[in-house]
C-alpha cells in the first residue's frame, strides 16, 4: 500500500468520524378517544368486577399514550 493511499484512508476515516448524524424519532400517531367512549369503557369495567385483563390493558394503553405524547413533544 502506498503512503498516499494510507493518508487518504486516514483522512476519510477522520472526516467520517467528525460528522454526527441527526437522528429523529418516529413517534406513533395517537387517535384521541371521545369523552363518550371513555365514559362507556369506564362503565363497562365497573359493571364487570370479575374482569382482570381488561383494566390492565387499559392501564398499559395509558402509559403507551403518555410515551407517544412525550415523543411527539420532544421532536
Amino acid at each position: 500500500m502506498s503512503k498516499k493511499m494510507l493518508y487518504l484512508e486516514v483522512f476519510c476515516l477522520f472526516m467520517a468520524s467528525c460528522s454526527t448524524p441527526t437522528l429523529k424519532p418516529i413517534c406513533p400517531h395517537i387517535t384521541p378517544w371521545t369523552a363518550d367512549f371513555q365514559k362507556q369503557a369506564a362503565a363497562e369495567i365497573r359493571a364487570n368486577p370479575a374482569l382482570v385483563a381488561l383494566p390492565e390493558i387499559a392501564r398499559q394503553d395509558v402509559v403507551l399514550r403518555d410515551q407517544a405524547r412525550a415523543c411527539q413533544e420532544g421532536k
